[in-house]
């Protein structure tokens, strides 16, 4: 049997990235650190937290995503398209994609 690696799908991110500090200085950054994250995450439905949710979602990212598909007026489709190359929505949710890597297909 050969041995496979498995790279992984998110990279570890830290508060010294340029680019984190251009999202937490954005409005989207803004509205990130204005929400209530415990509160509302508390309010996602456990369905939407058990097996059937993309396991590297927790309900905060869970409500991250149902949050940014309205605040942007977005398909499933049209989400899953700008977080695979937006990185300020992958900070909202709290999941950086590893270089080279797309998310594939994550139910709403």
């Amino acid at each position: 049997m050969k041995d496979t690696i498995q790279l992984p799908i998110f990279k570890d991110f830290d508060g010294y990235s340029p680019k984190y500090h251009f999202f937490k200085n954005s409005l989207l950054g803004q509205i990130h650190d204005s929400l209530p994250w415990e509160k509302l995450s508390s309010l996602v439905p456990e369905k939407l937290q058990g097996p059937g949710a993309p396991r590297w979602f927790g309900a905060k990212g869970m409500f991250a995503l149902m949050f940014l598909k309205a605040y942007l007026n977005t398909s499933d489709r049209q989400l899953i398209e700008r977080f695979n190359t937006d990185w300020s929505l992958q900070y909202f949710c709290g999941k950086v994609l590893a270089a080279d890597h797309r998310s594939g297909t994550l139910p709403l």
